[in-house]
């Protein structure tokens, strides 16, 4: 699994656009192409200023422990700002924050450059950990950057090993006390397991399933993939998918979920004349109250008797409807509650007077021309989602375009699996004995639904290799991916990581979260850059990861990343909010995050959220505890200072 890394570029000029920045992706290319591209991941870039207080901060973001996984980045790259100017503050932002100083690492970094060059003696590289992650400075050029982290790089997979061993380091080293290479070694304490025969420090090799032409009694007793933490699963989720296309489309085919790619431009004002407010008498606002002759009518989409070579007079007005056109020489309306009629003739009114209460300025009542749009005026702007309330379609349909650019919505496929799944859509005969109801396949297609997703139904598939095969090869031909429930488990006729890997030439980029429920949850890429969620058949837990998981991948996939960055994209991907919770204590598991189903609410009186769970019995299988919920409880492992969450608690 590759190691999630951070640089940080620190230089006034680059921050301020003056210069550019090329030593921050030389670092990049550096680490994404050592050991074949597999050792590496940066997962986070930056460039700011000299500014010691904004150093710490990024660096801090960046190392501090989330509830549910390790910190963002594993290992940090600092360059720039390591000189001695007076500018040249790195060293003096990153040094305070550092748990543990390796003074041996900045040497190797020193006495490898001071080889190519004497100018290397006027560096301050620094090197150390802070909590769990390695932190080191080198030099803010191209050249010297890269000269100083190449000095090092053959360590850093071990430092960052040893960084996060909390329950010690003779699992890394061989019984000589060399370290292990490529180890995918984790404490128990982060692989979130709580079987003894489940231990995260034996595993065997990734990506090797169940042989599907070996007998039962050859099958693992341990699962081959290592158990990650959730956070660390989102983002190997996220790196595998990228937004679709744009399309071009018409509005009648644009749909609820979907992402406006370019600005969308009003062709024309509107409205396109000076237009009534309200029903009444369009007048010349000078004329204040008395007795005017009514001078025929103008309404909506119909034309008025005052022409452009006889404009309304004084002494006359014109009866007017909402959203009428004002006639030409009127400069206001009032109010037909402001007006007595006083004449009329075969029907229609001849003269009205308006009352004391009818006084107008000049511009009362009257919308002007481009008051709601104005020509050329962005109406709907790019990266807008299409919802369910209704006004991005109205904006759209009023801007006078007739095809609008949106990011293409996935096709996903959706399949459930097991010889004793019957399926509930289409029968609802008494059930056989070992028999269940289907209602994973019913609530995804839903949930996919409310997405916005077109989807493929490839009802149940049988605990059957070969139909596994088939079926999920054909659905790969026209959907963008496939999630499936059941058969990811270490059960005997739990074939669905071995086809994935053995007959469709998948990648599992992961077989197993640190969280629960949900534990087993995969994620396989293909070649054609297609996936497959491979979710768990108990009903919560395939719902939970579809949300924690699948619908954060469709989400970036619909384009709702594209113009959002930082905090604010994992808001859109994953909403989250911190809640007060309401209800009986509950004991934290001590091992792996958990995730409840809840109802949240805005407590108006205390201007704050408050959550409670839906349901006292929380397990994995009882869908009840789904029902009216809207929320997920996102509960952080057990400790000594820290064994319950109480009522009242944020």
């Amino acid at each position: 699994m590759a190691t999630p890394v951070g640089i940080l570029t620190v230089s006034d000029k680059c921050s301020r656009g003056q210069a550019l920045d090329t030593s921050g992706p030389a670092l990049r290319q550096l680490l994404e192409t050592a050991s074949g591209g597999q050792q590496w991941a940066v997962v986070s870039s930056l460039v700011v200023p000299d500014d010691r207080e904004l150093i710490s901060q990024t660096i801090r973001d960046w190392c501090t422990l989330s509830a549910t996984s390790g910190p963002l980045c594993r290992l940090i790259v600092v360059t720039g700002g390591t000189g001695i100017s007076p500018s040249d503050v790195t060293v003096e932002a990153i040094e305070p924050l550092f748990t543990k100083k390796l003074p041996s690492l900045a040497t190797a970094m020193v006495v490898g450059s001071l080889k190519i060059t004497p100018m290397a003696a006027l560096s301050q590289v620094a090197a150390g950990v802070i909590s769990e992650t390695i932190v080191v400075a080198v030099p803010g050029s191209k050249k010297g950057s890269v000269e100083n982290l190449q000095q090092i790089l053959s360590v850093l997979p071990h430092a960052v090993d040893t960084a996060r061993a909390h329950l010690g380091t003779r699992h890394l080293h061989s019984s000589s006390g060399v370290p292990i290479a490529n180890t995918e070694a984790q404490p128990l304490a982060m692989c979130g397991c709580s079987r003894p025969d489940d231990d995260a420090t034996t595993h065997v090799a990734e990506g090797l399933s169940n042989d599907l032409d070996a007998s039962v009694d050859r099958r693992a007793r341990k699962s081959p993939y290592p158990m990650i933490p959730v956070d660390e699963a989102l983002r190997l989720v996220l790196s595998h998918v990228a937004e679709l296309p744009a399309v071009e489309l018409p509005l009648c085919d644009i749909r609820e979920g979907q992402i406006i790619a370019a600005d969308v431009i009003a062709r024309e004002n509107v409205p396109g004349y000076p237009a009534a407010v309200m029903d009444g008498y369009a007048v010349i606002a000078a004329d204040g109250p008395g007795t005017f002759t009514v001078r025929g009518a103008t309404t909506a989409g119909r034309a008025t008797m005052v022409s452009d070579d006889k404009p309304l007079q004084s002494g006359e007005v014109v009866r007017v409807a909402t959203g009428a056109p004002i006639p030409l020489g009127a400069n206001a309306v009032i109010m037909v509650e402001d007006t007595q009629l006083l004449e009329s003739h075969e029907g229609e009114e001849s003269v009205v007077r308006i009352l004391e209460s009818g006084r107008v300025v000049p511009g009362q009542h009257i919308r002007a021309v481009g008051h709601d749009l104005r020509k050329g005026s962005v109406v709907v702007s790019a990266g807008s989602a299409i919802t369910a309330v209704g006004g991005e379609v109205g904006a759209l349909a009023v801007s006078g375009q007739s095809k609008f650019l949106v990011y293409a919505m996935p096709r996903i496929a959706v399949l459930s699996t097991g010889d004793e799944v019957i399926d509930t859509l289409k029968s609802s005969s008494a059930l056989e004995y070992g028999a269940i109801r289907d209602c994973n396949r019913p609530a995804l297609l839903a949930a996919l639904a409310s997405l916005g997703c077109p989807t493929l139904d490839l009802g149940i598939v049988k605990d059957d290799p070969d139909s596994l095969t088939t079926t999920i090869s054909q659905a790969l031909t026209t959907c963008q991916g496939i999630i499936s429930t059941g058969g990811v488990s270490m059960g005997e006729r739990d074939w669905l990581k071995p086809v994935v890997e053995q007959r469709l030439n998948g990648k599992i980029i992961f077989g197993r979260v640190a969280m629960k429920p949900s534990k087993p949850t995969t994620f396989a890429t293909m070649s054609t850059g297609k996936f497959i969620f491979a979710l768990p058949g108990n009903p919560v837990s395939a719902l939970v990861a579809f949300h924690m998981f699948a619908a954060p991948a469709i989400r970036k996939l619909a384009g709702h990343l594209v113009h959002r960055v930082g905090e604010m994209a994992m808001s859109v991907l994953r909403p989250s909010v911190v809640a007060v919770f309401e209800g009986q204590d509950i004991h934290l598991d001590r091992v792996r995050p958990e995730y409840l189903r809840a109802a949240l609410a805005w407590e108006s009186k205390g201007r704050q959220w408050s959550v409670r769970v839906t349901d006292q019995h929380q397990q994995s299988s009882r869908v009840a505890s789904m029902l009216h919920a809207n929320a997920l409880i996102s509960l952080p492992r057990g400790t000594n200072e820290k064994p319950t969450v109480r009522s009242g608690e944020p």
